[in-house]
């Protein structure tokens, strides 16, 4: 218990890493494309863009572990007051700047944004409009959660080792597939070889195999109406609709990646 007390409480992350972001036409439209189908799931009540703040996300998990809300992310919010570096360490390491643990963001694999994306997304942020909401914030722990977070049962990762990876330039290609499924984390539920994952906490996705002989049209039309081609209904679990969000090319790259990657 009291090591799960420290472990939540204690300053972490790696040092601020100052930029400042030009935010260009151009990166907002980038940004927001990002922005569309990676934070609207959880930072948006209708999980469409403005990022105005959502509902709590830790309220259908079947264990007492607290209370989470996402925060408004307009302008309006509180990260108008963080600097644009603040701002990309919460993104990438789940760290307030404060030092302290933002749990679920710490839950994500935004990591694994190229610089290059990571600055689009910020100028996005900053781009919006400016939305007060009435939600009320909730973010509490529970006694239990914090027991269970230093033993690894819940799905928070450590400050990453490693700076932004590589730019990858959007294509229909594998490797573009590899990039959209890492800051996505297909893995989180499907497992780490998409053979299906655990369970728990998150849901247990079922293996991705299946993928490898969907045509693109198959796997795209899938994504957009959570209908499979053999006419069964995707799971209220699986965020197909933040998926189905994708462009046509980056959704043929993640096919692409799958049946490379799938077993």
């Amino acid at each position: 218990g009291l090591l799960g007390i420290i472990f939540t409480y204690s300053p972490r992350g790696n040092p601020v890493v100052e930029v400042q972001v030009a935010g260009t036409a151009e990166q907002i439209e980038r940004g927001q494309q990002i922005a569309n189908w990676t934070c609207t799931g959880c930072h948006s009540v209708d999980k469409n863009l403005p990022l105005s703040g959502g509902e709590d996300i830790m309220a259908d998990i079947p264990m007492p572990i607290g209370a989470a809300t996402p925060a408004n992310l307009t302008p309006a919010g509180r990260i108008s007051e963080w600097s644009d570096g603040e701002l990309q360490r919460a993104i990438r390491e789940g760290t307030s700047p404060d030092g302290s643990l933002l749990t679920v963001m710490s839950a994500n694999t935004f990591r694994y944004l190229s610089q290059e994306d990571l600055d689009a997304v910020v100028a996005y942020l900053r781009s919006q409009p400016a939305i007060e909401t009435d939600i009320e914030q909730k973010n509490s722990l529970t006694f239990l959660s914090m027991v269970m977070q230093p033993i690894g049962m819940l799905p928070v990762k450590s400050p990453p080792d490693f700076g932004p990876p590589p730019h990858v330039d959007p294509a229909a290609t594998s490797e573009y597939g590899e990039y959209a499924t890492k800051v996505f984390d297909c893995a989180l539920c499907h497992g780490d070889d998409f053979s299906g994952g655990a369970g728990g906490i998150v849901p247990a996705g079922p293996s991705l195999a299946g993928a490898k002989v969907w045509t693109t049209e198959q796997f795209i039309n899938t994504m957009r109406t959570g209908e499979t081609p053999y006419g069964t209904i995707l799971s209220d679990k699986m965020p197909w609709e933040e998926i189905g969000k994708m462009d046509d090319q980056t959704l043929e790259a993640v096919l692409l990646y799958l049946k490379d990657a799938a077993p």
